[in-house]
């Protein structure tokens, strides 16, 4: 599995991507990346796209993901929590994951339509965020965190 936890837009929009297949131990360190990414945000509420798009498999157990790989939704300065995905099985447990942490959260079948959700939710996005926020998303698995 290959994973990148980076700042979309500096300080306001966390970008992680997945690829492949994820471990819990990895969903846990990725969710440790973010909740730190989303404590060192500044300028109110920090938002974050989760791009599962390339994501083919994921722990499922939801006990345990709700307890070791959800740690960064429950960051008081969490926004909009944005999943992109198609798969069924990663929409539904997102979707229950989320319900439970009490997060503002939607899904979208692409990036460009969760980042435009993202910019009408928050205007003061719409000066920051450029087309090269959703060209810069590609990551390859030489380029990913573990």
């Amino acid at each position: 599995m290959a994973y990148e936890i980076t700042w979309a837009v500096p300080k306001r929009v966390v970008q992680a991507v997945f690829i492949g297949e994820i471990t819990l131990q990895e969903a846990e360190a990725a969710s440790e990346r973010t909740a730190q990414l989303i404590q060192e945000g500044e300028g109110g509420l920090v938002h974050l796209m989760a791009d599962t798009t390339r994501l083919e498999r994921f722990p499922t157990n939801l006990n345990l993901l709700n307890r070791s790989a959800s740690k960064h939704l429950w960051q008081p300065k969490l926004g909009w929590t944005i999943v992109v995905s198609t798969n069924s099985t990663t929409r539904f447990i997102s979707g229950i994951i989320t319900q439970v942490a009490r997060v503002r959260f939607r899904m979208f079948p692409t990036y460009e339509d969760g980042l435009r959700f993202l910019i009408d939710q928050d205007p003061s996005l719409r000066s920051v965020v450029t087309t090269s926020t959703s060209e810069s998303r590609a990551v390859s698995s030489t380029d990913s965190q573990r």
